[in-house]
């Protein structure tokens, strides 16, 4: 198995075309089928389906196509990097996230703007579930979220595990409580994030399947705003556990609640048939991998 044939193939899955395939790498079609059949021979695998002026991509060729594509997305980083080349990304690279999240990846955001300052950075700030979409239909060419499932032709990759909080004032009744529990929680406003968020249904579901109904609701977009009304004297704030880094704590208790509510996988995805920019490709590392430095 080589480089060429794994091109060979990426881009004949792109294309669906022997033709287009064989344009772009300068080959002619024979010469570009034999690398092919080199590297089902080598895998043991048919890839692809031969119809009528057509190639269709096999089961296994798609799953082949998800594993090795990072690889050759890798290979094309390296390369760039080997040549000094990595000062001239350019172009444009979208993200959508939410905004809890942005407040999160600040730090990383920040890095590569100052490392790649030709590349035009866009954040849109969305819910999960809008990122999906937006990802799916190519509006973005990143999201970053919480995703129950995500579906065939999304990429996904784990960034971290969020965790929930409850944050209340220190004169609070639930400052006299050494264990704080669901029941307790539900005799107080809640102030969390709102019923379209993954956050929100994994914080309902818990309180449906202990059968425990809240006393009053508080919805708000982002961590920050449910915080800050607690210091306002509303309630008590169920928040993710990186939000609530760096919070002034003179005047407030935090308590890890994953315990009772567990914890949400946030992902960096794209789509797979979608090609990777080595500018993108840039965006994507610097989420993937944790800043020298950086508080986990």
């Amino acid at each position: 198995m080589d480089f060429k044939g794994l091109r060979a193939f990426h881009l004949v899955a792109k294309y669906g075309s022997l033709r287009r395939a064989a344009n772009q790498l300068e080959l002619t079609i024979p010469t570009l089928s034999v690398q092919l059949k080199k590297l089902e021979r080598d895998l043991n695998v048919k890839l692809f389906h031969h119809l009528p002026n057509k190639l269709v991509i096999t089961e296994r060729g798609h799953i082949f196509l998800q594993t090795t594509t990072r690889v050759l997305d890798a290979l094309e980083n390296a390369r760039a990097v080997v040549s000094n080349q990595t000062d001239n990304f350019t172009g444009r690279v979208s993200i959508s996230m939410g905004s809890d999240i942005a407040k999160h990846f600040a730090p990383r955001i920040a890095s590569f703007i100052k490392l790649r300052p030709r590349v035009a950075l866009s954040i849109l700030a969305r819910h999960s579930s809008e990122t999906l979409s937006l990802v799916l239909g190519g509006d973005v060419d990143l999201g970053i979220g919480i995703f129950k499932s995500t579906p065939r032709g999304i990429h996904r990759e784990k960034l971290l595990e969020n965790g929930i909080w409850v944050v209340f004032p220190r004169n609070h009744p639930l400052s006299r409580r050494h264990n704080v529990g669901l029941k307790d929680l539900a005799a107080h406003r809640i102030i969390t994030h709102t019923r379209n968020s993954e956050t929100r249904k994994m914080i309902d579901s818990v309180f449906h399947r202990e059968r425990i109904e809240p006393e009053k609701m508080l919805e708000v977009g982002s961590c920050q705003f449910a915080i800050e009304f607690v210091r306002l004297g509303l309630g008590v704030a169920l928040v993710h556990d990186n939000c609530v880094i760096g919070e002034r704590r003179n005047k407030l208790r935090f308590i890890n609640m994953s315990n009772h509510f567990g914890k949400a996988e946030v992902s960096l995805i794209h789509k797979i048939n979608r090609p990777i920019t080595p500018s993108q490709r840039a965006t994507i590392d610097i989420f993937l991998r944790p800043l020298i430095g950086e508080k986990s």
